[in-house]
């Protein structure tokens, strides 16, 4: 399990983060100083990847089975969900922008 502790860096926690998944060779991380708990991640990921700590934090248990799919990505409220390569267009899974009365069209 791969946990984030926030940033008291004088570097953009963002950077900082995009820097920790590329030398890890890692897919995809959470901005602690970013997340707010709001628990979409958790609700929108198709394969369960995000769950929620005991401390009301949310982390990623097994990032390598991650398809890039970028769901979890697009629906942050705070942007707080950083992705190495975005694969996928998250359109399937785009709860902000999707109409209801048409589920089936693409956000792109």
């Amino acid at each position: 399990m791969t946990k984030l502790e926030k940033n008291n860096s004088c570097c953009d926690s963002s950077s900082v983060i995009e820097g920790f998944l590329k030398n890890l060779n890692l897919k995809i991380a959470i901005d602690p100083s970013k997340c707010i708990g709001c628990g979409l991640c958790e609700e929108i990921c198709p394969f369960g990847l995000l769950k929620e700590e005991n401390d009301g934090t949310y982390n990623i248990g097994e990032p390598e089975k991650c398809t890039e799919c970028s769901a979890c990505e697009r629906n942050c409220p705070t942007h707080a969900i950083i992705m190495q390569e975005q694969k996928g267009c998250g359109c399937l899974w785009d709860a902000r922008k999707r109409s209801k009365k048409n589920n089936n069209e693409c956000c792109c």
